[in-house]
């Protein structure tokens, strides 16, 4: 279905259709989870390497910005249009407001093939003033007033191994109905257009101008054990699931989503402090 319509361009119909399938050619505008995942904000193991942080006394300080460059897990991957990781970590290119991204790694929805976890090769991510992560995906509006999306479920960790979702919730009046707009969908990544792009709108991926949804550390549950470790040594990796694979507490079910959808197609993640190991 991807190859087809990318390579016919359709359009999407008010139903909605995948967004790694139909980006359109415009300008920039300028204006999980099966085995091992968390529900709510709770943490969770997978098989990564741990890779051991030994000084938990005081904060990392404060570095430069950052693209995520290392692909840590992408259980997925293969032969295939969006199936090569590699373009969720060589820069942003955002198709605009009304288009998705082709340059994306897609995630899909079953095991095996259900999540994307991306590191940084010279250090970890520390908390500052204002938002830490960007996550770029590619959502795109459909007419004024309804957008097609493929929210997805942001969790960080310090050492690859356990990791802690930042808080998100379903807003919309029925729970058990997808909502196309965008306002009911707090917390998740997947959900704001992208305009930044690497060559031709290198705008600053943390202004307003760029697009993506933002995530500050200090939004992580401040009980939570390996948010508390996050704060302390910082982020070593960044953990993308589709939010159909969680469970919404308000229905017990997982969170709805678009029939047409077939999870979030991921062009990348920044930084905005890095400190080196």
């Amino acid at each position: 279905m991807r190859l087809l319509l990318a390579l016919l361009g359709c359009t999407p119909t008010s139903g909605g259709t995948d967004t790694a399938d139909t980006a359109m050619s415009m300008p920039p505008d300028t204006t999980s989870m099966t085995d091992g995942s968390t529900t709510g904000t709770g943490t969770t193991d997978t098989d990564l390497p741990t890779e051991s942080t030994t000084d938990t006394s005081s904060p990392p300080a404060p570095g430069e910005p950052a693209l995520a460059d290392l692909v840590l897990d992408a259980p997925g991957a293969g032969a295939g249009l969006f199936r090569d990781p590699e373009l969720a970590i060589n820069g942003v290119r955002g198709a605009g407001q009304g288009a998705g991204s082709l340059d994306v790694y897609s995630i899909g929805l079953e095991p095996g093939d259900d999540l994307l976890v991306l590191g940084w090769s010279s250090g970890v991510v520390v908390d500052v003033e204002g938002p830490d992560l960007i996550v770029f995906e590619n959502p795109f509006n459909i007419g004024d007033t309804t957008r097609f999306m493929d929210p997805a479920v942001v969790e960080v960790s310090p050492d690859g191994v356990t990791f802690v979702a930042f808080p998100h919730a379903y807003g919309a009046p029925d729970p058990t109905s997808y909502s196309s707009d965008p306002t009911h969908w707090v917390g998740f990544a997947g959900v704001t257009p992208v305009t930044l792009h690497a060559e031709d709108f290198p705008v600053d991926p943390f202004g307003p101008a760029a697009g993506g949804d933002a995530f500050d550390l200090a939004d992580l549950p401040p009980d939570d054990p390996t948010a508390a470790r996050v704060l302390l040594e910082g982020v070593r990796a960044v953990r993308i699931t589709s939010a159909s694979l969680h469970t919404d507490p308000h229905t017990g079910a997982p969170y709805v989503r678009d029939p047409v959808s077939n999870g979030p197609d991921i062009d990348g993640v920044w930084a905005r402090s890095l400190m080196p190991d």
